[in-house]
């Protein structure tokens, strides 16, 4: 799994919070300093994990991954920290978070799964040594309580799980967690009120929302490897309204064939009509709270009657 230099930034910035420099940390390092100068850089897993175990040498605190969430600027994680943090609800931050994953990863590192009661997230942690694989769980376990928290203030998850033993420090599991953490769970993650999920954030943007949206659509379609639904989103999203979006017109502005375009899709378990539905919806949506046009004057701008 391809990991954000992202990460490594937030992890230099809370290092220097505890009095690390920035330079003594990457002078010992094990990387190419040149990949934190990429937007679009990524770690190998085993890369990040020993950056994370020299972390905790040089701080000499193995409770650093519960603690780092205090420590990081949120702007630091980019459009994502901005994705979830401007949304209506928690369910649309969650979402987006879901939908532009690759912001921070080459694969989604989590799942949403919900019921009649309750909502669970669940973080797929991966392998890696156990200092390195515990230190990413609390770090983003941390990361989703502040966000329970930040939509619904005063909330409490129902459980926070681990899937390995209580560490020496547990007692620092507890002042986060206010008692809600197990241990030698089955999963790692946060089991929380279904309720919670619609309850409208107070602060909450729609229109800054639907441009960092839009921004995050952007970023995610021009990275190396982005799908073709990624593509075609991109285009329609940048062309004329009244552009025709049938799929040999944009099939051949792809450089690829209808038929060539139709099985990428299918291998990417979606459609052309699906996608282009999607994408000619955000569209409308930017005109409509960016630019503040009437429905009447979008429908028009796109061909609809």
């Amino acid at each position: 799994m391809g990991t954000s230099v992202l990460f490594v930034h937030a992890l230099i910035g809370a290092l220097e919070h505890t009095g690390v420099s920035r330079e003594r940390f990457l002078q010992a390092a094990p990387i190419d300093r040149a990949i934190l100068d990429r937007p679009d850089g990524r770690l190998s897993l085993a890369a990040f994990d020993a950056l994370i175990e020299l972390a905790l040498e040089l701080t000499g605190d193995e409770a650093f991954g519960l603690r780092m969430g205090d420590m990081v600027n949120p702007g630091t994680y980019n459009l994502s920290m901005h994705l979830s943090a401007h949304a209506s609800t928690m369910r649309e931050g969650i979402e987006s978070l879901r939908r532009f994953y690759r912001l921070l990863t080459d694969r989604p590192f989590w799942k949403f799964v919900e019921d009649d009661e309750t909502g669970t997230i669940v973080f797929d942690a991966g392998r890696g040594n156990s200092r390195g694989r515990r230190f990413r769980c609390e770090l983003t376990i941390g990361n989703f309580y502040k966000m329970l928290a930040a939509f619904v203030p005063g909330s409490r998850a129902e459980v926070v799980a681990f899937d390995y033993p209580a560490p020496p420090y547990r007692v620092e599991y507890t002042r986060i967690f206010q008692g809600a953490e197990r241990f030698e769970q089955s999963f790692t993650g946060i089991v929380f009120d279904r309720k919670l999920l619609d309850v409208a954030q107070i602060h909450h943007d729609p229109e800054l929302h639907a441009t960092i949206i839009s921004r995050a659509e952007k970023r995610v379609s021009q990275m190396p490897g982005a799908s073709f639904a990624e593509r075609i989103k991109r285009h329609i999203l940048d062309a004329k309204p009244q552009t025709r979006h049938d799929m040999p017109s944009v099939a051949r502005a792809l450089g690829v064939s209808a038929r060539s375009l139709h099985r990428r899709l299918a291998d990417e378990e979606t459609s052309f009509r699906e996608v282009a539905d999607a994408a000619l919806g955000s569209l409308a949506k930017r005109l409509i709270l960016e630019e503040g046009r009437s429905i009447e004057d979008v429908a028009y701008t796109m061909g609809f009657s």
